[in-house]
């Protein structure tokens, strides 16, 4: 079966691809980093090698994703194109820079360093809202999606912002309150005005073409945006001075999250789509680390649950189980799409081609869905046990899960190489189209 026509206006390929790739990489690195900084990990969060490990993740693996994910998407939801494909290669070249600069100094603990490298990041992501904000303009019909990637666009913003002042904060101490209140406020403002705004968007309108499910309407869309409009904005605040609205927006984000579960629970119920390939699976089991990510938010902001290790365990759940799972299945179906079109797509009536589904490594991607799942299931309870030993040993399969997703990426993306690509007449797996 050959896959349907990219909206009018999408961006050439390598676009998005530029950024996900650059992203994986940062992936295994990041993988690799929890094996490397075990002992460090079952201890306190805030040590520079830890703080540099965390923000390989938010920005070198989640942010770029997200980034290169907008750019094929919101030529399908605003059907509008990019404002700018040439700012968006300059973006990525920015971005690229400042955020190595910026693990490269929380790892070495030089804070004038640091300070310089995230101002180029802010550069970087100026450049995001530009042309993401531009190609909204003119927009018709603001649909689910469409609004919450507004939203995380101004997630984006102050979370920038924040960390901007954070890192001159470390130089010139100027900003009132607790380091730690304001610490946690910031990693808040950014899991849940940028990424979980994208993540449910993005989920709600990808679900029902991967599941071939129907569109998910009703009330749980609007629990997600007024849940972290009001609930996530509720938290970042009571975080930094008003600690009365800590557990009503610790609500309103827990609502959010029963109605993201609600919707895509839904879609698989009613998916049209007989078998689920892995893909698919490591996206829903993503979605079902919400739960105990969820329940821990909630514990902490009921004073049941306190810590640095369960606070370590809790960012595990949610950015390495929610987040990192449900882009690697969401990338084991967007990468071979976009290199389909950008190798395939003109061959189409001239010449035998390959289906999507022919592109991609099923065994590579179920090695990569159990270890991945097993592995980041042990490390957010080796890192609340603090065990050291235990934490280079799940670190270990999640290393292992991420070399995994590589080679099978890898193995995708070798068909953009001439000398790799093999002749589409004579590509017969016997797989099932996408």
């Amino acid at each position: 079966m050959i896959p349907p026509r990219p909206a009018a206006g999408a961006p050439a390929a390598t676009l998005p691809l530029r950024y996900m790739v650059a992203a994986s990489v940062a992936f295994v690195l990041a993988a690799a980093g929890t094996v490397w900084l075990a002992a460090p990990l079952a201890g306190h969060y805030y040590q520079p090698r830890v703080v540099a490990l965390v923000h390989t993740v938010t920005l070198g693996w989640i942010t770029l994703t997200i980034m290169g994910a907008s750019y094929q998407l919101i030529p399908v939801v605003l059907e509008r194109p990019i404002w700018s494909e040439r700012l968006a290669r300059w973006q990525f070249v920015i971005l690229a820079a400042g955020i190595a600069g910026m693990i490269a100094h929380f790892y070495i603990g030089t804070w004038p360093g640091l300070a310089l490298a995230a101002g180029v990041v802010a550069a970087g992501a100026a450049c995001h809202l530009i042309n993401a904000l531009a190609s909204l303009c003119g927009v018709k019909v603001w649909s689910f999606t469409a609004r919450l990637l507004a939203v995380a666009l101004a997630g984006l913003a102050l979370t920038v912002l924040f960390g901007l002042g954070l890192a001159a904060d470390r130089i010139w101490k100027f900003l009132p309150g607790g380091f730690f209140p304001t610490l946690h406020a910031h990693f808040h403002l950014a899991l849940l005005g940028w990424v979980a705004p994208m993540v449910m968007g993005v989920g709600a309108r990808v679900y029902p073409m991967f599941l071939l499910a129907r569109d998910p309407e009703g009330w749980p869309g609007r629990l997600q945006l007024w849940g972290l409009s009001l609930g996530g904005a509720a938290v970042v605040l009571g975080l930094l001075a008003v600690p009365v609205l800590l557990i009503p927006g610790a609500l309103g984000v827990a609502a959010a999250g029963a109605g993201h579960l609600a919707w895509v629970s839904e879609m698989a119920a009613s998916r049209k789509r007989p078998a689920l390939d892995w893909g698919l699976r490591c996206a829903l089991t993503g979605t079902a680390f919400l739960i105990p990510a969820g329940a821990m938010g909630l514990g902490f902001a009921f004073g049941l649950l306190g810590g640095p290790r369960l606070a370590l365990a809790y960012g595990v759940l949610a950015l390495g189980g929610w987040v990192s799972l449900t882009i690697v299945g969401m990338l084991f179906k967007i990468i071979p799409f976009l290199v389909w079109y950008r190798i395939y797509g003109p061959l189409v009536g001239k010449a035998p081609v390959p289906t999507l589904a022919q592109l991609s490594w099923p065994l590579g991607e179920a090695l990569t869905y159990g270890l991945l799942a097993v592995g980041v299931a042990a490390l957010a309870v080796a890192v609340g046990i603090g065990d050291p030993l235990w934490v280079g040993t799940a670190g270990t399969v999640v290393t292992l899960g991420a070399l995994g997703f590589a080679l099978s990426l890898g193995r995708v993306l070798r068909h953009l190489v001439p000398s790799g690509r093999k002749d589409p007449s004579v590509t017969t797996f016997g797989l099932s189209a996408l």
